[in-house]
């Protein structure tokens, strides 16, 4: 099947102004009877709380806790790095082996 495209004729062309003429016209709102100043503002709650949960508050606790620590531990620093100059840091493989080990399973348990 095709359609052709050519020439309209005026009565379908008055036909299809009508309808759109009619469904601009039918979508309109029409205004409400309430006043728009009531209807913009909700009255405001003075009564809201916010609980926390026992581990937020101990998450709060750790935090600040942890800001009024040092980023860095200098006096094991310089005692790793003392011994390191000296040849007496000592790597004990296995236990290295061991953390990582821990470290990734607890990865695992949530």
């Amino acid at each position: 099947m095709t359609n052709g495209i050519g020439p309209m004729d005026q009565g379908t062309l008055g036909k299809i102004g009508n309808k759109v003429e009619e469904a601009a016209t039918g979508n309109k709102v029409a205004p409400s009877s309430s006043k728009p100043e009531q209807s913009a503002t909700a009255p405001i709650s003075t009564n809201d709380t916010v609980n926390l949960t026992s581990s937020a508050k101990l998450l709060e606790r750790l935090d600040k806790t942890l800001e009024s620590l040092p980023a860095v531990n200098a006096e094991r620093v310089a005692e790793i790095r003392t011994a390191i100059e000296s040849g007496d840091y000592e790597i004990d493989p296995d236990a290295v082996a061991d953390a990582m080990i821990r470290l990734d399973r607890s990865f695992g348990e949530s």
